[in-house]
């Protein structure tokens, strides 16, 4: 059986159901993110009001946009071996090159910058290798000839092909980086790969830690004030002090939409912190309010891990769950000083046209898995059938 005939729907079947909670649930988060991206872009500074809001709204119909066909389209196309392989190394390629040519922002090389007509787009490869390092994984781990119990080829080759995405990642995007390790490592237990095979990474995590952390000054003093953000109130601690202050400054029902008087003095209050900017004007209950649309995001995606209907689907679609979820997460966490402070932004909300677009289109995927959830006779094992 093809891959593309695996991925046809049935007809008679509830097909759209979960994929259309889905999709609500994501344009819901987008209309959230509009409006916040706007509320935070309002500017005392006259010449830069408004300009995270105009941008926002150019992607936002693409996100939209990739967000319908990758729903539309049967993601079977994607279970053979020369698209997972190009997407990947496509993914390497590009964040190969963005660390030598990129855009430095903020002290760090993460993007591509295309100018055109008075207009400049920019691009991170690094959102784009989070969706990469799904479809192959989940190429991998679903082909027949897949063993989960010998070490070489079931553990050793995916680890080494995460191993050199994360070190790309991270040279400039620690964040990034950490997220799409601990998606591909949760992934590699989702697939059977035994537990005891990771006591073998421990030395690599180690000198990993030792390399992007321990020796970059501006990442240790972060986690160093972690701990304690007041002690560095004027240095590394003051993004996660600022945050704090905008969610207390909140209370229960908040300022107001625009309003806000703290998120001025919020670093990225746009992007990365743009949730501590939704607490202080929509206050605990327009937090709580994103937080159980993620929480519904993450549970719909669930049931369709659970009713996928072989084992490509199933590993594609927990691994973009995981990447939406944990994402959320760790922004939350962030911005709530629950973590280390890193530069990542929340799913469909925080402003950022290639992590919007990217995220669309996981959405998407996962909306295709859901369409033929149920479509076809599987067993608990979860037969594989190679394409042709």
């Amino acid at each position: 059986m093809s891959a593309i005939a695996l991925a046809a729907p049935t007809r008679g079947t509830r097909s759209w159901h979960e994929p259309a909670i889905l999709v609500v649930v994501v344009l819901a988060l987008m209309t959230m993110g509009m409006i916040m991206v706007y509320s935070a872009s309002r500017c005392v500074d006259a010449s830069v009001d408004g300009y995270y809001f105009s941008r926002h709204m150019v992607f936002l119909p693409v996100a939209i946009g990739a967000l319908a066909l990758a729903a539309w389209l049967p993601y079977g196309w994607l279970n053979r071996w020369y698209l997972a392989v190009a997407v990947l190394a496509v993914a390497a390629a590009l964040l190969v090159l963005v660390l030598k040519f990129g855009e430095e922002r903020n002290g760090a090389m993460r993007w591509f910058s295309l100018h055109a007509g008075g207009m400049g787009v920019s691009f991170q490869p690094s959102e784009f290798a989070k969706l990469a390092l799904a479809i192959f994984l989940a190429w991998f781990f679903s082909r027949a000839a897949f063993e989960p119990k010998e070490f070489v080829r079931g553990f050793a080759v995916p680890m080494a092909v995460i191993g050199a995405v994360v070190a790309l990642v991270a040279k400039e995007d620690f964040g990034t980086g950490v997220l799409i390790g601990v998606v591909a490592t949760l992934l590699c237990l989702i697939a059977g790969c035994r537990l005891r095979y990771f006591l073998a990474m421990l030395p690599f995590l180690g000198a990993g830690f030792w390399w992007f952390v321990w020796c970059v000054p501006y990442r240790l003093e972060r986690l160093t004030s972690f701990w304690n953000p007041w002690q560095h109130k004027d240095g590394s601690g003051w993004h996660t002090i600022q945050s704090l202050l905008a969610i207390g400054q909140g209370g229960l029902f908040g300022v107001g939409l625009g309003a806000g008087v703290q998120k001025y003095y919020v670093p990225e209050n746009a992007t990365d912190f743009i949730f501590a900017v939704i607490c202080e004007e929509a206050g605990l209950l327009g937090g709580v309010l994103v937080l159980g649309l993620f929480a519904l995001l993450v549970w719909r995606g669930g049931r369709i891990v659970s009713r996928a209907p072989e084992r490509f689907g199933f590993l594609l679609a927990a691994g973009l769950v995981l990447v939406i979820g944990l994402q959320a997460v760790m922004n939350v966490g962030v911005v709530c000083g629950a973590l280390p402070a890193k530069g990542i932004g929340l799913p469909f909300v925080s402003y950022g046209g290639s992590g919007l677009v990217m995220m669309s289109v996981a959405a998407g995927l996962l909306a295709s898995v859901g369409r033929r959830a149920g479509a076809f006779d599987r067993s608990p094992k979860f037969k594989v059938q190679s394409p042709k």
